[in-house]
């Protein structure tokens, strides 16, 4: 993880633009610079995509919920599936109107600037692309059809179309398959204006070739055929170890600190513990040693102990939050004990794109579903759960293999069929990845989600949580022909029960 302190390198290249060794042209207006640094642009897009996916509303309020890492201690209508308009409806124009603005702005102004086709443009054009990648892929697994090709037009087209949520997978797999083609390792990118990886392009590569491989991966039962083409090509260029994880890391100061502790600061009267679903079904059972990573024990009497999942506003209001397991971090917002290295609430807490863990699972549902890739399903699977403690701070080889070797962990005996093992161990892994965890059980249908114990607020239909949001209701009204092809898209009303594109069960 890179602490970079990126509020200073966006200033410094703010002054940069009108501060030079020399005035010798006072007919150039500092106001109006001939190039604006694209420099500037990458940091305020990285950021502003971290906020967004991360943050207390589409993550913790959405993803956290959906997911069942997290549950609600009050106003609890998200954990029974009733999300809020208004949120919906800013957060999707968010993604458009910031981190895509600014990624695709990047790629505008070098392209026709003096540096347009350079080695360093097109690498600066590549991380870009990668990154737009990464957002359009998150709002599609979240909504499906969403507009694309015809997006970020601004006042050409204030009305866009919506894409097939198949079209964008295949023009997502085009985006990464260009950019990998157009890096050039040996040479220099944004350096450390670049908060993931300061600009080290082979980081970026791999970065490329492991979205593949989800990307492939995700459309495998609907796609075999392409899936298995795109994670065979990708598969020897992804993530080798957890030095390759793709990260934003926050910093310890407002307000460049984890959006999830400043909401704690915020709110301070502790809006979320886990699950019963996460400690109390899953975590304990298989004395997995995250727990003391992923959670803080209750203030009421010590232990670990994770709160049922769904309840009512009144029924949570009834119980103490004290008396239940909050998410890692939370007591020493509070000043209740010193911040831990790998706290989900502290202030530089990371935000995660990507991990080698995931990489490894998928390379395990790869050989199982007879893929040309190296090694073994089990080899995978069990580099999957050692990368995933490793990743969390655990890192004493004994009590890996001691886990590993649990009859309920052991890949030869854990129950269920490839995709329940695969599954559970990979929602494990995926903590704190709210809606890319809540893709991966959608997809693998492994037996983990439950219903809301106290009833849901909205149907889902015959699934246990919802297979997708609503469209946001602006949409409707600012954007109504292309609502109408997205829903027509979607082949199936605008609700949450509404199975997206590779969702085939």
């Amino acid at each position: 993880m890179k602490n970079i302190k990126y509020a200073l390198v966006a200033m410094g290249l703010l002054i940069s633009v009108s501060c030079g060794k020399n005035f010798g042209d006072i007919n150039v207006d500092p106001n109006n610079p001939s190039e604006v640094p694209v420099d500037f642009l990458i940091t305020s897009a990285e950021k502003a995509m971290a906020d967004d996916i991360w943050d207390e509303w589409l993550n913790a309020r959405f993803g956290l919920l959906v997911s069942q890492y997290w549950a609600q201690n009050n106003y609890t209508d998200e954990s029974r599936w009733n999300f809020r308009t208004g949120i919906v409806n800013s957060y999707w124009a968010a993604y458009y109107s910031s981190s895509l603005r600014d990624l695709e702005e990047i790629i505008k102004l070098n392209n026709a600037g003096t540096a347009a086709g350079t080695p360093k443009a097109n690498n600066q054009n590549a991380i870009a692309a990668i990154l737009k990648v990464c957002v359009y892929h998150h709002m599609t697994d979240i909504w499906g059809p969403i507009p694309y090709s015809e997006a970020l037009l601004g006042s050409e087209n204030r009305t866009p179309k919506y894409d097939s949520q198949k079209d964008v997978y295949l023009a997502l797999d085009r985006e990464l398959q260009d950019a990998i083609a157009a890096i050039d390792e040996s040479e220099d990118s944004f350096g450390s204006a670049d908060v993931v990886y300061s600009g080290d392009m082979t980081h970026w590569k791999r970065f490329a070739n492991s979205l593949r491989l989800r990307i492939g991966m995700r459309m495998s039962d609907v796609e075999p055929a392409t899936a298995k083409s795109i994670v065979e090509q990708a598969a020897a260029g992804a993530f080798t170890g957890i030095g390759d994880n793709a990260y934003f890391t926050y910093l310890d100061g407002q307000p460049n600190n984890n959006p999830l502790n400043q909401d704690r600061i915020n709110r301070g009267n502790a809006d979320f513990c886990l699950s019963d679903v996460m400690i109390d079904k899953t975590l304990k059972p298989l004395n997995d040693p995250r727990l003391e990573v992923y959670a803080d024990e209750k203030v009421n009497g010590g232990g670990y102990f994770g709160r049922p999942f769904g309840q009512t506003s009144a029924t949570a209001a009834g119980e103490a939050p004290e008396d239940y397991s909050q998410p890692s971090g939370a007591m020493a917002v509070a000043g209740a004990a010193d911040f831990r290295a790998l706290d989900v609430l502290a202030a530089s807490a990371p935000m995660i794109l990507m991990t080698y863990s995931e990489v490894c699972f998928i390379l395990a549902e790869a050989h199982e579903r007879g893929w040309n890739v190296p090694g073994s399903a089990e080899e995978w699977y069990n580099a999957g759960i050692t990368a995933s403690m490793n990743e969390w701070g655990i890192t004493d080889a004994t009590a890996i293999n001691d886990y590993i070797g649990q009859a309920d962990v052991s890949y030869a005996t854990a129950q269920g069929d490839w995709k329940q093992k695969i599954g559970v161990q990979k929602w494990l892994a995926m903590f704190m990845q709210g809606v890319q965890s809540w893709s991966e059980w959608r997809r693998l249908d492994f037996t983990k989600i439950e219903a809301p114990v106290e009833g849901a607020l909205f149907d889902t239909g015959n699934s246990p949580a919802p297979l997708r949001l609503t469209y946001p209701t602006n949409e409707q009204t600012q954007n109504a022909t292309g609502y109408q092809g997205g829903v027509s898209l979607l082949g199936g009303s605008d609700k949450l029960s509404t199975r997206l594109w590779w969702d085939v069960q």
